[in-house]
């Protein structure tokens, strides 16, 4: 897994690119954390559209980003144009949770 991380206006824009499995989720988690809660961060979109894998581990791992966004009461948005991921996602039923759209476009307006 590799992903990059910008803050424009006080959003963070994470991108993961790879595999997110249960070795980059134990990996990154703290890392992810640590630029969530900065306070210079008011919302967080995570984009997923660049993973060519994601299990279980994959989604715990955002949802517990979104947990961590939301005991800081900061918003927390996916970006995924996957259709591998997102019937992923429809399947654990995270859209009830997450909001999600299709471009950082989107996430942003």
């Amino acid at each position: 897994m590799d992903f990059e991380a910008i803050v424009i206006e006080g959003i963070l824009i994470l991108k993961i690119k790879g595999e997110l499995d249960q070795y980059n989720a134990d990996k990154y988690r703290l890392r992810f954390d640590m630029k969530i809660v900065s306070p210079e961060v008011q919302k967080v979109v995570i984009d997923i559209s660049e993973l060519s894998f994601m299990d279980s581990s994959g989604v715990g791992f955002l949802v517990g980003r979104f947990k961590t966004a939301k005991a800081f009461a900061k918003d927390l948005v996916l970006v995924c144009n996957s259709n591998y991921i997102n019937k992923l996602l429809s399947t654990c039923g995270i859209e009830k949770l997450i909001k999600k759209y299709k471009t950082i476009e989107e996430a942003l307006s």
